[in-house]
Protein backbone atom coordinates (compact mmCIF):
# COMPACT_ATOMS: atom_id res chain seq x y z
CA UNK A 1 0.00 0.00 0.00
CA UNK A 2 1.16 3.77 -0.58
CA UNK A 3 0.24 7.24 -0.84
CA UNK A 4 0.47 9.71 -3.25
CA UNK A 5 1.09 13.14 -2.23
CA UNK A 6 -0.28 15.67 -4.90
CA UNK A 7 0.86 19.06 -4.38
CA UNK A 8 -1.78 20.80 -6.82
CA UNK A 9 -4.42 18.67 -4.81
CA UNK A 10 -3.91 18.75 -1.16
CA UNK A 11 -6.57 18.46 -0.01
CA UNK A 12 -7.12 14.85 -1.83
CA UNK A 13 -5.78 11.69 0.09
CA UNK A 14 -5.12 9.45 -2.34
CA UNK A 15 -3.75 5.67 -1.75
CA UNK A 16 -2.78 2.77 -4.37
CA UNK A 17 -2.76 -0.83 -3.40
CA UNK A 18 -0.74 -3.28 -5.37
CA UNK A 19 -2.38 -6.92 -5.44
CA UNK A 20 -0.49 -10.04 -7.35
CA UNK A 21 -1.70 -13.63 -7.77
CA UNK A 22 -5.11 -12.35 -8.01
CA UNK A 23 -7.57 -15.30 -9.01
CA UNK A 24 -10.94 -13.40 -9.19
CA UNK A 25 -10.59 -11.18 -11.85
CA UNK A 26 -13.51 -11.88 -13.97
CA UNK A 27 -15.90 -11.38 -10.52
CA UNK A 28 -14.01 -8.02 -9.79
CA UNK A 29 -15.29 -6.89 -13.74
CA UNK A 30 -18.52 -7.70 -12.75
CA UNK A 31 -18.60 -5.48 -9.42
CA UNK A 32 -17.09 -2.99 -11.63
CA UNK A 33 -19.81 -2.66 -14.20
CA UNK A 34 -22.34 -2.98 -11.11
CA UNK A 35 -21.09 0.23 -9.77
CA UNK A 36 -19.79 -1.56 -5.97
CA UNK A 37 -16.22 -1.08 -6.15
CA UNK A 38 -15.36 2.33 -4.98
CA UNK A 39 -11.74 2.22 -6.04
CA UNK A 40 -10.40 2.31 -9.67
CA UNK A 41 -8.79 -1.09 -10.21
CA UNK A 42 -5.81 -1.25 -12.94
CA UNK A 43 -4.00 -3.73 -14.76
CA UNK A 44 -0.70 -3.76 -13.24
CA UNK A 45 1.46 -4.66 -16.50
CA UNK A 46 1.32 -1.43 -18.36
CA UNK A 47 2.03 0.91 -14.91
CA UNK A 48 5.90 1.58 -14.18
CA UNK A 49 5.95 3.19 -11.43
CA UNK A 50 3.71 4.88 -8.72
CA UNK A 51 4.97 8.41 -10.01
CA UNK A 52 3.34 7.57 -13.50
CA UNK A 53 0.13 6.94 -12.00
CA UNK A 54 0.67 9.58 -10.03
CA UNK A 55 1.08 12.28 -12.54
CA UNK A 56 -2.28 11.04 -14.35
CA UNK A 57 -4.10 11.24 -11.22
CA UNK A 58 -2.95 14.67 -11.16
CA UNK A 59 -3.74 15.50 -14.92
CA UNK A 60 -7.48 13.82 -13.76
CA UNK A 61 -8.14 16.14 -10.69
CA UNK A 62 -6.68 19.25 -12.66
CA UNK A 63 -9.01 18.34 -15.21
CA UNK A 64 -12.03 17.67 -12.65
CA UNK A 65 -11.22 20.97 -10.73
CA UNK A 66 -11.17 23.11 -13.89
CA UNK A 67 -14.66 21.61 -15.39
CA UNK A 68 -13.20 19.85 -18.41
CA UNK A 69 -13.08 16.34 -18.23
CA UNK A 70 -13.50 14.26 -21.60
CA UNK A 71 -15.10 11.51 -19.27
CA UNK A 72 -17.71 10.87 -16.66
CA UNK A 73 -16.06 10.47 -13.81
CA UNK A 74 -12.57 11.17 -11.83
CA UNK A 75 -11.65 7.66 -12.40
CA UNK A 76 -12.03 7.17 -15.89
CA UNK A 77 -10.28 10.51 -16.79
CA UNK A 78 -7.56 8.61 -15.16
CA UNK A 79 -7.54 5.98 -17.32
CA UNK A 80 -7.86 8.63 -19.95
CA UNK A 81 -4.60 10.61 -18.70
CA UNK A 82 -2.88 6.98 -18.85
CA UNK A 83 -3.45 6.33 -22.27
CA UNK A 84 -2.16 8.14 -25.09
CA UNK A 85 -5.69 8.48 -27.09
CA UNK A 86 -8.35 10.26 -26.23
CA UNK A 87 -10.78 7.05 -26.84
CA UNK A 88 -12.42 5.49 -23.25
CA UNK A 89 -12.92 1.98 -24.41
CA UNK A 90 -9.37 2.00 -25.87
CA UNK A 91 -8.23 3.05 -22.87
CA UNK A 92 -9.94 1.03 -20.96
CA UNK A 93 -9.17 -2.50 -22.63
CA UNK A 94 -5.25 -1.16 -22.24
CA UNK A 95 -5.16 -0.33 -18.32
CA UNK A 96 -8.37 -1.47 -16.97
CA UNK A 97 -8.75 -5.59 -16.52
CA UNK A 98 -9.21 -8.34 -18.01
CA UNK A 99 -10.64 -11.87 -17.29
CA UNK A 100 -7.21 -13.22 -17.06
CA UNK A 101 -5.38 -10.42 -15.08
CA UNK A 102 -3.23 -11.41 -12.17
CA UNK A 103 -1.45 -8.36 -11.11
CA UNK A 104 -3.94 -5.26 -10.17
CA UNK A 105 -3.05 -1.56 -8.99
CA UNK A 106 -6.21 0.14 -6.69
CA UNK A 107 -6.60 3.29 -6.52
CA UNK A 108 -8.52 5.12 -3.55
CA UNK A 109 -9.53 8.51 -4.03
CA UNK A 110 -11.42 10.40 -0.99
CA UNK A 111 -11.60 13.73 1.56
CA UNK A 112 -10.31 12.00 4.61
CA UNK A 113 -8.13 9.39 5.39
CA UNK A 114 -10.96 7.46 7.35
CA UNK A 115 -12.69 7.20 3.96
CA UNK A 116 -9.54 5.73 2.23
CA UNK A 117 -9.34 3.40 4.68
CA UNK A 118 -12.78 1.99 4.93
CA UNK A 119 -12.80 1.57 0.96
CA UNK A 120 -9.17 0.22 1.19
CA UNK A 121 -10.57 -2.60 3.96
CA UNK A 122 -13.73 -3.35 1.55
CA UNK A 123 -11.50 -3.44 -1.36
CA UNK A 124 -9.54 -6.04 0.33
CA UNK A 125 -12.51 -8.57 1.23
CA UNK A 126 -13.42 -8.05 -2.60
CA UNK A 127 -10.22 -9.04 -4.55
CA UNK A 128 -8.90 -12.79 -3.67
CA UNK A 129 -5.00 -12.20 -3.76
CA UNK A 130 -2.18 -10.95 -2.21
CA UNK A 131 -1.58 -7.25 -1.27
CA UNK A 132 2.25 -5.99 -1.77
CA UNK A 133 3.87 -4.35 0.87
CA UNK A 134 4.76 -0.17 -0.65
CA UNK A 135 6.78 -0.49 -3.73
CA UNK A 136 8.54 2.03 -5.65
CA UNK A 137 7.71 0.07 -9.21
CA UNK A 138 5.03 -2.10 -10.67
CA UNK A 139 5.32 -5.70 -11.97
CA UNK A 140 5.28 -4.09 -15.84
CA UNK A 141 5.88 -5.69 -18.94
CA UNK A 142 8.30 -3.45 -20.53
CA UNK A 143 7.77 -4.62 -24.24
CA UNK A 144 3.72 -3.72 -23.76
CA UNK A 145 4.78 -0.49 -22.20
CA UNK A 146 7.49 0.42 -24.96
CA UNK A 147 4.57 -0.96 -27.16
CA UNK A 148 1.92 1.18 -25.64
CA UNK A 149 3.41 4.42 -25.45
CA UNK A 150 5.83 4.25 -28.19
CA UNK A 151 8.86 4.31 -26.75
CA UNK A 152 11.81 3.38 -28.50
CA UNK A 153 15.24 2.24 -27.88
CA UNK A 154 16.79 5.26 -28.56
CA UNK A 155 14.45 7.33 -26.32
CA UNK A 156 15.60 4.62 -23.17
CA UNK A 157 19.13 6.05 -24.44
CA UNK A 158 18.74 9.03 -23.41
CA UNK A 159 16.08 8.66 -19.98
CA UNK A 160 14.40 5.81 -18.47
CA UNK A 161 11.56 4.27 -19.16
CA UNK A 162 9.55 5.87 -16.63
CA UNK A 163 10.58 9.19 -17.73
CA UNK A 164 9.63 8.42 -21.53
CA UNK A 165 6.16 7.67 -20.10
CA UNK A 166 5.84 10.38 -18.01
CA UNK A 167 6.61 12.77 -20.47
CA UNK A 168 4.80 11.27 -23.01
CA UNK A 169 1.64 11.44 -20.84
CA UNK A 170 2.45 14.64 -19.14
CA UNK A 171 2.34 16.42 -22.48
CA UNK A 172 -0.47 14.89 -24.24
CA UNK A 173 -3.31 17.06 -25.11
Amino acid sequence: MGRLQLELHPAKHVHYTVFREVTNAPALLSLIKSGKCASLLLNESNLVSPFHLGVAINKALSAEASGKMKSRSVMTEIVLCLSLVNGISQSLNTFGLKPDTKGIVAVTIGESEVEIQGQIDELKGQVEGVVIAEEDSFGYVESEVCRVYGVTKEEQLVDSLEGAVVMKIATKI
